[in-house]
């Protein structure tokens, strides 16, 4: 298989190119390098350095291509920042996604498949959720990642490219970015490892879906070996189980033996307040389960911090 991977030098986009490479397929990761590092592409990939948002895309992509699948990634993940300014998000996130469809559409891609998350749900009314919940995002990064689903399902039915949207829950792992949804726990992580207090803004009662990347990885080769079942299907991939953020903290404290000092400040806005995704749509149509405990998968992430902050 021939796949371009944008956002490849990224946390979910470069474990998803050691995959695809690890497995005998071509890969092409395309990413901009702001928030990408070169060294998260794995050896053996070619790493394109481009803008998603470049007018020429369609001529870089093609350059390299054709593709089999084009693996869209690449995103402006901080939803903090999203609410501080909307214009970029929806520049990279809305404009952005815009532009690779359209570039797949050009290039002659078989398939496309892209990075939505569970933040198009908002706040939804009922858990664990599934994919016919309302579609009620109530941040501008939940409303551009629905926007970017919006535009495949209509180049999907308009121009016969198969576009799946992946509804990820809150994805975490050793290289979580703390600027991600789940910097939350690369955040508790780096403070544990420094014998530092955690701040939980709010009541910390608030509750996500965390998964772990390498089972995200495993969805997406999933759906890339499966026939598209529909021109347009949106799959969460989530595990089922909520997590409150005190819960967590409290968690990751017995992991390590020792109570955590935790300071509350105030709430953040544009957060939702509970998230549990339903995935029996992805497991129906691939087998899909998650495989990663959330225990192993926090050692693993308090063991790195461990490594990469000399304690």
């Amino acid at each position: 298989m021939r796949v371009l991977i944008t956002g490849g030098a990224g946390f979910i986009g470069g474990t998803l190119a050691r995959a695809h490479r690890d497995r005998g397929d071509h890969v092409v990761a395309l990413d901009s390098l702001v928030t990408g590092v070169a060294s998260q592409v794995p050896d053996g990939i070619e790493l394109v350095q481009a803008d998603i948002r470049d007018p020429d895309l369609p001529a870089i992509i093609r350059s390299r291509g054709p593709f089999d699948l084009v693996s869209h990634h690449a995103a402006l993940k901080d939803v903090r920042l999203a609410l501080l300014d909307p214009r970029a998000d929806a520049d990279v996130n809305v404009v952005g996604t815009l532009n690779v469809i359209r570039a797949a559409v050009d290039t002659g891609a078989g398939r496309l498949t892209f990075a939505s998350s569970a933040a198009v749900y908002g706040d939804p009314p009922s858990f664990p959720t599934d994919e016919d919940a309302p579609i009620v995002p109530i941040s501008p990064y939940g409303i551009g990642k629905y926007a970017g689903e919006l535009y495949g399902r209509y180049f999907a039915h308009a121009r016969g490219l198969p576009v799946t949207a992946f509804r990820y829950g809150t994805v975490f792992g050793t290289h979580t970015p703390e600027a991600s949804e789940a910097g939350v726990i690369a955040i508790f992580a780096r403070r544990i490892v420094a014998g530092e207090g955690v701040v939980i803004y709010g009541d910390g009662l608030q509750t996500r879906d965390f998964v772990h990347v390498d089972d995200i990885v495993r969805a997406n080769l999933a759906v890339a070996d499966a026939s598209p079942p529909d021109p347009f299907v949106a799959f969460n991939v989530a595990t089922g189980v909520e997590t409150s953020v005190v819960d967590l903290a409290s968690h990751m404290g017995a992991l390590v033996e020792h109570p955590l000092i935790v300071r509350h400040e105030a709430a953040k806005a544009g957060e939702v307040r509970r998230n549990r995704m339903d995935a029996s749509r992805l497991h129906a149509a691939t087998g899909w389960v998650p495989q990663v405990d959330m225990d192993s998968g926090l050692v693993a992430v308090i063991d790195a911090a461990r490594e990469r902050f000399g304690a």
